[in-house]
């Protein structure tokens, strides 16, 4: 049998605290890390919460599933990068970076979401013609929550003009779930996951449009 990629930690780990090893762990959250094609980090720290994990796992179940998340593929990525972008969430955008990538996304958009956000919001600018009118409101959405954990009326005024109400809730409950990712893998100092042979062909079977 083939042995399953696995993204451990190295021997210079940085993490603050010890990852979940699923192969000699008894905690109920190890059979099903063992049963995952591969496998990263946060699944080693998050499964330390047998009871929290698998519901939680579900979430990002169907945000993978484009029959069951309502955003566009690319506008949730632009909220996961733009969220790892201004937290400085490096281990976030290196595990997001390449699902938008292998979906369309262009090197220079992928620069692009690390811009200023006047920048970004300025339509004149080089940087703001990288962006749409939704994935500049979109970005703003996201700024706003980060720096004041509300949003101005007019940028939800201006949202409901470009998304529907069902894409705008899932924009917030994708916000949520990701700074706490952003938050745990800063607050333990993760590391970075190491290689995945075929992560490419991963991503497009497990993550869909």
């Amino acid at each position: 049998m083939a042995s399953m990629p696995v993204a451990g930690a190295s021997s210079s780990s940085t993490c603050l605290v010890p990852y979940l090893d699923p192969e000699t762990s008894e905690n109920s959250t190890a059979a099903a890390i063992r049963a995952l094609p591969f496998r990263r980090n946060i699944f080693m720290l998050l499964g330390h919460s047998p009871g929290v994990f698998p519901p939680l796992m579900g979430v990002y179940a169907a945000l993978f599933n484009g029959k069951t998340r309502t955003l566009p593929l690319l506008d949730w990525q632009l909220i996961v990068l733009r969220i790892a972008t201004v937290l400085d969430a490096e281990y976030e955008w290196d595990v997001n970076a390449p699902v938008a990538q292998v979906h369309g996304i262009g090197e220079e958009k992928l620069e692009a979401i690390k811009a200023k956000a006047e920048d970004i919001q300025d339509e004149n600018s080089a940087v703001g013609k990288v962006f749409t009118d939704r994935d500049r409101v979109i970005v703003k959405l996201v700024d706003e929550q980060l720096a004041t954990y509300t949003n101005e009326p007019a940028t939800i005024a201006k949202a409901q003009t470009l998304m529907s109400i069902e894409e705008l809730m899932e924009s917030f409950i994708v916000l949520g779930v990701y700074v706490l990712i952003a938050r745990v893998t800063k607050a333990v100092r993760i590391d970075l996951d190491g290689e995945i042979p075929g992560l490419e062909g991963y991503i497009k079977a497990m993550v869909t449009e």
